[in-house]
């Protein structure tokens, strides 16, 4: 069931400021649908929790089962394009019948956590329109009060809607966890200089001062017997075993900084420009 109501133009900046014509998809496909939840295109559980990077929308047409793409924004009238194709080319949808072939397409691109992989849902339903609207709302509030460059941390889950045709549905959802990201604390990180050691804790032992030759009598006086210098102990303890390093709850977020939760008083004082 795809949507005819376009949604807005929107380029969510972020990673999609790389993007180019021929590289919608980047890294693994996420799908998501009511009866697998998020999986990717080995069917394999998505992470619950992801941080996103962005987001953008597109025209997708299907050709051949392959897909083609128009991203530069404001993107072109899709209605127009399928006008200009012949109803004989179009492909069948799902439910056999002629399917318009340029569809808005909404786009998310998340990353895990864990382990940094990269996930794009792509997707021109009515379902995913309204997912979409939402995450986009939310951060675009956050970015009028904390900066442009902020990303949130979401759940995947799902939420219902009601279809006039086919009544309750299933929509993919992103839900804010409330901890939001910026990128813009990374500093690359330089070798540390070498400690200066202004004093040492070992003592140092003293140089020996040679004995004097004392003229005494003619019988020969044995030299004295030489005891070896023990070594001062040192006062430093020796240094503990190096403890094996903790791997990071999060290590994608090591060089993100954390950002300031929106306040009550920021929005009833009506510092949102909205327009």
């Amino acid at each position: 069931m795809n949507t005819n109501e376009p949604g807005p133009p929107s380029d969510g900046g972020g990673f999609t400021n790389a993007l180019s014509s021929d590289r919608v998809m980047r890294g693994a496909i996420a799908r998501w649908a009511a009866n697998t939840g998020w999986l990717d295109r080995d069917g394999l559980p998505l992470p619950p929790i992801v941080l996103v990077i962005g987001y953008t929308t597109v025209l997708r047409r299907w050709k051949n089962k392959r897909p083609e793409y128009k991203t530069e924004h404001p993107l072109p009238d899709p209605e127009q394009l399928n006008a200009a194709i012949p109803v004989t080319e179009w492909e069948p949808g799902i439910d056999g019948k002629p399917r318009k072939p340029w569809a808005l397409t909404y786009v998310v691109y998340m990353v895990d956590l864990q382990t940094g992989a990269l996930f794009t849902y792509a997707h021109d339903t009515f379902g995913a329109m309204l997912g979409y609207n939402a995450l986009e709302e939310r951060i675009a509030v956050m970015r009028v009060l904390r900066g442009e460059h902020v990303f949130p941390i979401v759940r995947l889950e799902k939420r219902p809607w009601r279809s006039a045709t086919y009544g309750m549905q299933m929509r993919p959802h992103w839900e804010p966890t409330g901890d939001w990201r910026s990128p813009g604390g990374f500093q690359a990180v330089s070798p540390s200089p070498t400690p200066q050691i202004h004093g040492s804790s070992t003592p140092t032992p003293p140089t020996a001062t040679p004995t004097p030759q004392i003229s005494g009598p003619s019988t020969p006086t044995p030299p004295p017997i030489s005891t070896p210098t023990t070594p001062a102990t040192p006062t430093t303890p020796p240094p503990a075993a190096a403890t094996p390093p903790t791997a990071p709850a999060a290590p994608i977020l090591d060089h993100m900084q954390p950002v300031k939760p929106v306040t009550v008083g920021e929005l009833i004082a009506d510092e949102i420009p909205w327009k």
